[in-house]
C-alpha cells in the first residue's frame, strides 16, 4: 500500500490492526482507508507476509490439497488476523488441542506426564510446553513432538533434537502428498510433524514459531 503523510501533523499514517482505517501515531487522527487500496489490503491480508516469508515457489498447487491448504490458510490467518505470538499461543491452547494424540499443560495430561522425566531433562527453567504430540498410536512415548514458548523438541527413541525459533532461517514443505509437514533448515531431523487430521495446529505452530522470532529479532536477516 502506498505510504500516505497525516494531513494534520505530516507523521505517516499507520493500517490499523483491523485493517479498516489510517491511524497517525503522533496526533492520533484517523481516516478512511481509500479505495484504491482495499483492494490491495485483501489480497495481502489472504496471502504470506512478504515482511517476513520468502517464497520460493507459488503455494497456489500445494494450497489445492486438503490439509496442506488449511494448514496454510491456518498460518496465514494467525499471521495476519491474530498478529502476535501470545494471541497464536491462546488459539492453539483454547482451540487446537483436540485429539487422543495431542496434549497441553491443560489438556489430555496423561500423554505428557508418561513422557515427563524425558521432557523435563530438556526444558529450562523459564520454559513452557504449549503442545505435546505423538507421531502415531504405534509410537505414543516413543516418538513425539513437543512446541514450547522457546523452541520445538523432536523426541524420538534414542535422542531429543532442539530446534530453537530464532535459528529457523527456512521451512521447506514436504515433497509428498497431501501431508502439512515441515522441514526446518532442510534438517530432516527437525520436521515439524502433520500434529492433527486438519492440518491447523501445525499451521498454528508454525506460525506462532515465526512470530516469536520476528518479535525476539524485529531485525533479523532473511537471506540466510
Amino acid at each position: 500500500m502506498v505510504s500516505r503523510k497525516c494531513p494534520n501533523c505530516g507523521g505517516g499514517l499507520e493500517l490499523s490492526r483491523s485493517k479498516t482505517i489510517l491511524e497517525c501515531p503522533f496526533c492520533g487522527s484517523k481516516f478512511e482507508v481509500e479505495a484504491e487500496d482495499k483492494e490491495k489490503i485483501a489480497k495481502k491480508r489472504n496471502s504470506l507476509d512478504e515482511e517476513i516469508f520468502c517464497i520460493e515457489r507459488d503455494f497456489a498447487d500445494a494450497r489445492q490439497k486438503k490439509q496442506i491448504g488449511r494448514c496454510i490458510d491456518t498460518i496465514i490467518y494467525c499471521m495476519n488476523e491474530l498478529g502476535t505470538a501470545e494471541k497464536i499461543r491462546e488459539h492453539i491452547l483454547k482451540s487446537l488441542i483436540n485429539g487422543d494424540n495431542i496434549a497441553s499443560e491443560d489438556k489430555n495430561t496423561a500423554l505428557i506426564n508418561a513422557v515427563r522425566g524425558r521432557i523435563n531433562a530438556e526444558l529450562t527453567a523459564d520454559e513452557h510446553i504449549i503442545a505435546y504430540c505423538d507421531l502415531g498410536i504405534f509410537s505414543k512415548g516413543k516418538e513425539f513432538t513437543v512446541l514450547t514458548d522457546k523452541r520445538f523438541l523432536f523426541f524420538t527413541k534414542k535422542k531429543c533434537t532442539p530446534a530453537s525459533f530464532d535459528d529457523i532461517a527456512t521451512l521447506r514443505l514436504s515433497d509428498g502428498g497431501d501431508i502439512a509437514a515441515w522441514y526446518i533448515n532442510g534438517d530432516l531431523d527437525k520436521r515439524i510433524p502433520s500434529m492433527e487430521p486438519t492440518g491447523q495446529l501445525t499451521g498454528a505452530a508454525v506460525a506462532f514459531a515465526c512470530l516469536s522470532a520476528f518479535e525476539q529479532q524485529p531485525d533479523r536477516d532473511m537471506t540466510g
